[in-house]
């Protein structure tokens, strides 16, 4: 029943309006999920099925022969890559300290396929168990299954839910298993730029135990790498990485799916210098404002959120499939009170993976900082206006 005119519409209308919002919601999902599944059932019968996951296979093709440290000669990785999908591959080169070898160099021991299969079931499994440890329910586990980013990560075949697995893990006990947390950020050692705000953060909490662990943790899995693997890979990897950092510097074709101030600023013609300038600028007020929120003991959802946006503001490489970890702060901000605006932002923060991305790859504007930044913005608000 609805009230006079100029009256606020009554409880069924919103209730109406309420259905009719999921409904687009979960069609929107769905489709972008079904989608995918076609588009990945294709690959699959294409020249390159698994995409980039032929780095992480011709990587253990190489270990296993005893040449590791050939991950880092093109020439002799592309020869790799060519062996298993008998076709010519892009320039797909291996970006990571040995210790990811860890993980690649037993995937040989599988055919490809199945190799992939465990790569990319693996990586949701573990997801899915950090998930698991906010004490969500099967909806939240759900929802980080089909998050665009977790999707985009499995159609290229990447490590961003691996990756996520960790950082989003460590956030997620770091109150109740200090020690487990730092085991866990350490893990992360094979992508050190995503850890770019998590110091700052355990020395704003006065987290000892957990920088004890995550040294000892990056130090032991380091230590592991080069008894299994020697030397040469470490001297190798050090050679190699101001080329492959000149590489994302100057490398337009990368610009659209990274995430970052860095890529954004290149991407609308800025100079190399002013590009690390403003990404410069950017971490600094990104770890400022994160630091306020820990200083100031703002709840375990506001703050873990503000680290995690501040890690894409403070670092200048980070790529579409790393915004898995993202899933985190949805699902730890939307089961709270969001305030004017939260379902509004948490909803771009959903769909940005799928249109900035379109964005940026189309006109070359990227508005993930400005995204980050609001996010930011709105958490510190959020943590003003709720009591200490």
């Amino acid at each position: 029943m609805t009230g006079p005119p100029g009256s606020p519409p009554g409880p069924r209308y919103r209730r109406w309006c309420q259905i009719a919002g999921r409904l687009l919601w979960l069609e929107l999902v769905g489709a972008y999920a079904l989608i995918s599944l076609y588009v990945f059932i294709q690959r699959l019968e294409g020249p390159n099925p698994g995409a980039d996951f032929i780095i992480y296979y011709a990587a253990s093709l190489l270990a296993q022969a005893g040449e590791a440290a050939a991950i880092f000669d093109w020439p002799a990785l592309r020869a790799a890559q060519v062996s298993v999908i008998g076709a010519s591959a892009h320039y797909l080169p291996w970006l990571y300290p040995p210790t990811l070898l860890l993980v690649a160099a037993p995937l040989a021991s599988l055919p490809y396929i199945s190799a992939f299969a465990v790569w990319m079931v693996g990586q949701l499994a573990l997801l899915a168990a950090a998930v698991a440890a906010m004490g969500e329910r099967p909806k939240a586990l759900f929802a980080a299954l089909v998050f665009p980013a977790t999707i985009n990560n499995m159609l290229v075949g990447q490590n961003g839910a691996l990756s996520a697995a960790f950082l989003g893990g460590g956030l997620v006990v770091l109150d109740r298993r200090p020690v487990l947390a730092g085991v866990l950020f350490g893990l992360l050692v094979y992508k050190p730029h995503l850890l770019a705000a998590v110091p700052f953060a355990l020395l704003a909490m006065g987290e000892w135990r957990t920088i004890a662990a995550a040294l000892a943790s990056a130090l032991a899995v380091s230590a592991l790498s080069l008894m299994l693997f020697g030397v040469a890979p470490w001297a190798a990897f050090l050679q190699a990485a101001p080329a492959a950092a000149e590489a994302l510097a100057y490398g337009s074709d990368h610009w659209a799916k990274m995430p970052t101030v860095f890529a954004a600023l290149r991407s609308l013609g800025a100079e190399v210098p002013l590009a690390y300038g403003g990404q410069g600028i950017s971490a600094i007020l990104a770890i400022s404002v994160m630091i306020y929120l820990y200083r100031r003991g703002a709840s375990l959802p506001l703050r873990s959120s503000a680290l995690l946006f501040a890690t894409f503001l403070a670092t200048p490489y980070a790529f579409f499939y790393d915004l898995v970890v993202l899933i985190f702060a949805i699902l730890w901000l939307d089961r709270g009170d969001t305030g004017p605006g939260g379902r509004f932002i948490l909803g771009l923060l959903w769909l940005a993976p799928i249109a900035l991305w379109l964005l940026a790859r189309y006109n070359q504007i990227s508005l993930w900082p400005l995204l980050l930044a609001s996010c930011l913005l709105w958490l510190c608000w959020q943590g003003r206006r709720t009591p200490r």
